[in-house]
């Protein structure tokens, strides 16, 4: 059926005139006239009859017309959708996370995107690094979160979006809290260490072997930032964490921090998603309200 056809007939329908139709459509009267008969011709059925100086539908008319008009209403909303797409007003919004962009500065801005977007399906999920970075290439998430020294991985690209740091915590009642002291002295002190595989343990070990300090004899292990964040507030030992993770805590005085000599700790945050891979438009809009939520 030639829809060209069909959309001047349903104007006609709802006009119940080839003159107001005409001037709706923006095309002359007897080209409308002719596009009905066309119609008629292909289905093989009477559509509209003279009533005067309007029309009359026929039996056929009234049927198409309905048909017609659902039909048209459909494509409307059809269009409005795919713009609705186009845009990232609509659509879906996967992101993978390690655990420290994850349980902070995530949650907040998607929260804050979500009542911007309310049509965007989000789904967010954590997990280590290589999970992210997994994720990202097997295009299950369209952008991943991760912090600390990344490792450069094929066909994936880097944006920096905060530059934070490692830091040593203490109980807040502990006789080095706000002291600057070496590392060698910090390592004799009781610790908790992250679970094997842990990013700051391999950091932490990584400082010693580098400075030729022993790791310290007491330790608890842990699994978990959390996990072992509380344990420090409990009131044992030390532990290396980035700051971000810890900040309210400092500022209430539940932690103690302690400087090292000489040492500062890059952390920073990343933004990773796939190179020569232009993210949906919903990806686009995240990533443009981060930047603007950090003045970057």
């Amino acid at each position: 059926m030639n829809l060209h056809a069909l959309r001047i007939f349903a104007e006609v329908a709802k006009c119940g005139s080839v003159t107001r139709s005409a001037e709706n459509l923006l095309i002359s009267q007897p080209a409308v006239t002719a596009q009905i008969r066309n119609l008629e011709k292909e289905i093989d059925l009477k559509l509209i009859t003279a009533n005067g100086r309007s029309i009359q539908l026929t039996e056929a008319g009234e049927i198409l017309a309905v048909y017609s008009k659902q039909l048209f209403t459909l494509e409307t909303k059809i269009e409005e959708e795919m713009q609705n797409i186009r845009n990232g007003v609509k659509g879906k919004l996967r992101i993978c996370a390690t655990d420290l962009p994850g349980s902070t500065v995530l949650p907040k801005w998607l929260v804050k995107f979500k009542k911007a977007y309310p049509m965007v399906d989000v789904q967010f999920s954590k997990g280590s690094s290589q999970t992210a970075y997994q994720r990202l290439q097997d295009h299950a998430v369209q952008l991943a979160f991760i912090c600390g020294e990344a490792k450069e991985e094929e066909g994936i690209e880097y944006f920096t979006l905060l530059e934070d740091e490692l830091i040593f915590i203490v109980p807040n009642n502990h006789h080095y809290n706000g002291k600057e002291i070496s590392l060698e002295k910090m390592m004799k002190e009781p610790f908790i260490l992250r679970e094997q595989g842990s990013y700051t343990r391999k950091k932490l070990f990584s400082l010693c072997n580098a400075s030729g300090i022993d790791m310290p004899l007491s330790q608890i292990g842990i699994e978990g930032m959390k996990e072992s964040i509380e344990a420090v507030k409990a009131g044992y030992g030390a532990a290396l964490v980035p700051a971000l993770a810890v900040e309210n805590e400092l500022i209430k005085g539940e932690l103690g921090r302690v400087n090292i000599k000489d040492l500062f700790i890059k952390h920073p945050i990343k933004l990773c998603k796939r190179k020569q891979d232009e993210p949906l438009s919903t990806a686009t809009n995240f990533i443009s309200f981060i930047k603007a939520e950090l003045n970057l």
